[in-house]
This record gives C-alpha cells, sequence and structure tokens, in this order.
C-alpha cells in the first residue's frame, strides 16, 4: 500500500500504524565522515518499536541514542533521548509524524527543538537514509547498509 500522510489529512486515511515502518526494521550500519554509526531497530510489538543508536569515532564513542516510535490517538510519536558515552543525557525530545509513504517517514519537533525533523527512507531493500533536520535549514545525512 503506497499512500501520503500528512497531519492534516489523516482523517481521510488509514491510520498510520508501525506496521508502515516494516522497512526499518533491523541491523544498520553506516559511515558519516569518521564516525560511524550503527542503528538496530526492532520489530513493532505492543504498539512501539524502538532503536539504540551508536555513534562511534576511532577512538571511542561519540553518542548514544535510544528511540521510541508508538501509535497514539491514531497517529505516531517519536520519542528520542541522546546520552554520551557514560550515559549522561544530552537531548530528549518528542516528535509528530508529517509524512508518511511507502518506504518513507518524517517526524517533526517544535520549531526551537534542537532536532527539527527526523526522516527515515528506503533507499532500495539494503539501504537505508536518515536526515536529520538541524536548525538554520542544516540537514545531516547517514546513509545505512542492512547488516546480518
Amino acid at each position: 500500500m503506497c499512500y501520503l500522510a500528512r497531519m492534516s489529512d489523516l482523517n481521510d486515511r488509514p491510520a498510520p500504524t508501525l506496521e508502515n515502518l516494516d522497512f526499518m526494521v533491523g541491523r544498520w550500519a553506516g559511515r558519516r565522515g569518521e564516525q560511524r554509526v550503527e542503528e538496530a531497530w526492532s520489530s513493532p510489538s505492543a504498539g512501539c518499536m524502538s532503536t539504540m543508536v551508536r555513534v562511534n569515532y576511532p577512538d571511542g564513542t561519540l553518542m548514544i541514542e535510544l528511540i521510541s516510535i508508538r501509535e497514539n490517538a491514531g497517529t505516531l510519536i517519536l520519542h528520542l533521548r541522546q546520552f554520551g558515552p557514560e550515559l549522561e543525557v544530552r537531548l530528549h525530545q518528542t516528535m509528530a509524524l508529517v509524512t508518511l509513504q511507502q518506504g518513507l517517514v518524517r517526524f517533526q519537533a517544535d520549531p526551537d527543538a534542537a532536532i527539527q525533523t527526523l526522516t527515515y527512507r528506503a533507499t532500495d531493500d539494503q539501504g537505508m537514509a536518515v536526515d536529520v533536520g538541524l536548525g538554520g535549514g542544516v540537514t545531516v545525512t547517514a546513509e545505512f547498509t542492512r547488516q546480518p
């Protein structure tokens, strides 16, 4: 099923579910410059799916991130927490679903949030890209390859 769901027209479409995000499930790894980025998305269960993200430099871990996406009141909500290597909290925020298409999902936060948008998109059967929208129109993209 291929459809576009925006918050303004969700009443005209089937309610988004975590099953629409099946392209994200699994282990992923990629590079962004010297950084190695890893994600491991769980299968949906009990209205929630989650991932642990680890960003490493050659000499150590830069950041660990936990993300959960849950079904809530006919939409999807993303909760994000970032930690330093010793699990000190660096960032926490919540994002709302704004776009859902086959192989693409975009979440948006409040305009003053550190991370304003997160977009997950399938690039092919074995690839996924994550676009992180920061303030001032800056977008950082990480390209991932599915891992065994």
